[in-house]
């Protein structure tokens, strides 16, 4: 029995380890840019599966994005496509936060418009 509960106990953990937020058929609502480059999509629904170490009731809704970067810029394209076409979007984080206000936003992945 012990070794039931300790694979049940390994497999809840590691699946917990190696969660990552997205969010499906959304509309972009708002896109913040700051001067340093950072950026924040949120979107019309909460990230799902964002890691406990990167929730704040704040940001449920929103990926953080690095605009100085080539792939920032793409994801910025990206989004502001979508939000000036009403198109809904699917994205994905990357399962850690940090680029954007420490521990407080899950960092954008990739995404795409449908």
């Amino acid at each position: 029995m012990t070794k039931y509960i300790v694979t049940l106990f390994s497999i809840l953990a590691a699946s917990n380890a190696y969660s990552i937020g997205h969010v499906s058929n959304a509309k972009v609502t708002q896109i913040r840019v700051d001067g340093d480059g950072k950026a924040m999509v949120y979107f019309n629904k909460p990230i799902a599966g964002t890691p406990a170490t990167c929730v704040h009731s704040a940001y449920k809704n929103a990926l953080g994005v690095d605009a100085g970067t080539d792939g920032g810029k793409a994801v910025l394209s990206m989004v502001l496509a979508a939000k000036i076409s009403g198109s809904l979007v699917t994205a994905y984080g990357l399962g850690v936060c940090g680029v954007y206000g420490g521990n407080n936003i899950e960092t954008w992945n990739y995404g795409h418009i449908l």
